[in-house]
């Protein structure tokens, strides 16, 4: 039953590595992209792509974190067991991570509504 129940621990742990590293699109070229966008960042659209990228990098944080509560579990009971708190750590940064992604995908979402109010012709 304990064989069972950690094969089962692993498939799952490998499915949610599998899962994850398919959706990660980041790249050398991606980081360097980002970079630039925000140092040249200077229209509405331009703050909306850095919020989507700080929303992307938000979600990634939220499956990492998702995984190491996994294995946390999986950890638990077996002779490995000591590993179950490096795992929790893992979660709460990841979730920490998270949330500042959020928060900085929200000062972008505001910044380009200032832009676009700045844009627009003032009124007559």
């Amino acid at each position: 039953m304990k064989k069972s129940m950690l094969l089962l621990a692993a498939f799952t742990m490998a499915l949610l590595v599998f899962s994850l590293g398919r959706e990660i699109p980041t790249s050398a070229q991606e980081e360097v992209d980002i970079t630039v966008l925000i140092e040249t960042a200077d229209s509405p659209a331009d703050h909306l792509k850095i919020a989507e990228y700080y929303e992307e990098q938000a979600v990634m944080m939220e499956k990492k974190a998702t995984l190491h509560a996994s294995m946390a579990e999986a950890y638990e009971g077996t002779k490995f067991s000591g590993m179950t708190s490096h795992c929790e750590k893992l979660v709460k940064e990841f979730e920490g991570s998270a949330e500042q992604y959020e928060a900085m995908a929200a000062e972008h979402r505001k910044m380009a509504q200032e832009t676009q109010g700045q844009n627009s012709p003032a009124p007559q």
